[in-house]
């Protein structure tokens, strides 16, 4: 008996938490190399909503915002074979229809990466070299 009400508030708590993590390293891009490339990097915070965000910038320089809210869009040029990384963290409230989290990572005007996130904590992560 102590097992089933063990296992019954296991998944009531379980239930109550909704996390979404996308995570993804494409390695190397297979695009035409050139000296550089313009990196976008796009984000769209729900209203009510703060996200941590955090890229790379030019010579590998790691840029956090905290508490960013609304559209996140940066537009960066980056040098050919440069690690690119772009990463959201934001906790959405819970709504009908349901907040959702939408990111964009873009190259030379081509998208590389576009999810569309929902749940409670969303992580999103997406890391790739550029040629």
């Amino acid at each position: 008996m102590k097992k089933l009400i063990y296992l019954l508030l296991i998944s009531v708590v379980a239930a109550g938490c909704s996390y979404t993590t996308y995570n993804m390293n494409r390695g190397a891009l297979k695009i035409p190399q050139k000296p550089t490339y313009q990196v976008e990097y796009m984000a769209d915070i729900p209203a009510g909503t703060a996200a941590t965000i955090t890229y790379i910038n030019k010579g590998n320089v790691k840029y956090i915002e905290q508490k960013y809210t609304g559209k996140f869009n940066k537009i960066i040029e980056l040098p050919s074979g440069q690690d690119v990384k772009f990463t959201v963290d934001v906790s959405l409230p819970k709504t009908t229809p349901a907040s959702r989290l939408a990111t964009f990572v873009k190259v030379d005007g081509e998208i590389v990466s576009e999810q569309i996130q929902t749940g409670k904590n969303v992580k999103y992560r997406f890391e790739f070299k550029l040629p």
